[in-house]
């Protein structure tokens, strides 16, 4: 399967030159890494099971939304609390921490914060003033602002900045040795992601997907070095100084495995959270392939629970059958442009009905029904590095 991602490339794309694929089944375990993690002429460096990669979104799961389900389950927040109580007051009233979880606040998906902002308290304003896209509760439209705001929120609550208060709400309490915010952890390779912020410079320029008030001319820090070991979201390292509620981790398919076993362990009570937050964050809300945080999708295999991460990464626990799939590929890593990364993850997913058990006699997870693809998508070829 590995092998598979990194051979066969959509017309007019690119398929990454490495990926780890990951699955643990119970307490089995499986890290298979494929390819390499770093291809440039005079540098070669293979994929290991151990290899750090830049996790794009998936710190909205690992950090931002596994913070805010320890302080809802250990009653430090509610759902239904009014953000702007929470956060700032210039924040519209109506937005619940709910609606942020579930992207169904009205905001801008994105943003590039960093032409007007080079800190977090100013990016901070931006996001709080910036006038609102959609209505609230209009649909599902997936936000980094949003999480963001949550980021901030975590903050507030904990009173740490947000890379002490993940530490101390999620990654020491599941485990998670090699993952940490900002930069790699030691002891091993880290993959490289793209060459510097093109893909951001041509969404600003171009307008697409976001008709974006700003210019490409108007800022004199892009990077245009490949970027192995900085974190490769644009508002998350120039305007947050790579940590933010939406990107900055760097993380392991090994530690994502235990991530999603902590989950699941905890939905059988052996677990860091109570078993009724952990099956309520995972239950879709009003939009049926989004619970609060996790994306759902249904696949031949089942409820996959989890999220995805621009640079190439695909996390999801399937909890009838007591299973974690992780996907880690350095996708961006090429001269032209990069393959979608929802087709790589869906490929990943597609396959695992021959891989995996049967379902356990009494699935984990809350009922409700969930679309085979999520609709809301974007192309994430030419998308900006926050985006899914």
């Amino acid at each position: 399967m590995a092998a598979a991602l990194c051979s066969e490339a959509e017309p007019g794309t690119e398929p990454p030159p490495g990926a780890v694929l990951g699955l643990a089944v119970g307490d089995q375990q499986w890290v298979v890494p494929y390819g390499d993690a770093v291809r440039t002429t005079g540098r070669v460096e293979p994929f290991r099971v151990d290899t750090r990669t830049d996790a794009g979104s998936v710190t909205k799961i690992i950090s931002t939304t596994a913070a805010c389900l320890r302080l809802v389950d250990s009653g430090r927040l509610e759902l239904d609390a009014r953000a702007a109580m929470i956060i700032d007051d210039r924040l519209p009233a109506d937005i619940t921490v709910g609606d942020l979880l579930e992207h169904q606040a009205g905001l801008w998906e994105w943003w590039p914060l960093y032409l007007r902002a080079a800190d977090h308290d100013h990016a901070l304003k931006l996001v709080t003033t910036l006038p609102r896209r959609y209505r609230r509760r209009s649909g599902r439209h997936y936000s980094d602002l949003g999480f963001m705001l949550l980021g901030a929120l975590v903050e507030q609550l904990t009173g740490l900045p947000l890379d002490r208060a993940c530490s101390a709400l999620v990654l020491e309490p599941f485990g998670l040795a090699a993952t940490r915010y900002a930069v790699p952890a030691g002891g091993a390779g880290v993959a490289a992601s793209s060459n510097g912020d093109r893909i951001e410079q041509t969404m600003i320029a171009t307008g697409d997907p976001y008709p974006i008030d700003g210019s490409v001319d108007s800022f004199t820090r892009w990077r245009h070095h490949l970027l192995v070991g900085e974190i490769n979201d644009g508002n998350s390292f120039h305007a947050f100084g790579s940590i933010a509620g939406h990107a900055g981790i760097f993380t392991t398919a090994g530690d994502l495995l235990t991530f999603g076993r902590m989950l699941l362990d905890s939905l059988d009570g052996r677990g860091p959270v109570r078993a009724a937050t952990v099956a309520r964050f995972g239950t879709a809300g009003d939009d049926p392939g989004q619970a609060l945080g996790f994306r759902i999708w249904n696949v031949a295999a089942g409820r996959a629970i989890g999220h995805t991460g621009f640079p190439g990464i695909g996390f999801a626990v399937l909890p009838e059958h007591d299973a974690v799939a992780v996907m880690i590929t350095n996708r961006l890593h090429v001269a032209g442009r990069p393959r979608n990364l929802e087709r790589l993850w869906t490929t990943v997913l597609d396959a695992l009905p021959g891989l995996l058990p049967a379902p356990t006699a009494a699935p984990r997870q809350a009922a409700g029904s969930v679309p085979s693809r999520d609709p809301d998508s974007v192309d994430p070829g030419m998308s900006g590095s926050g985006i899914v």
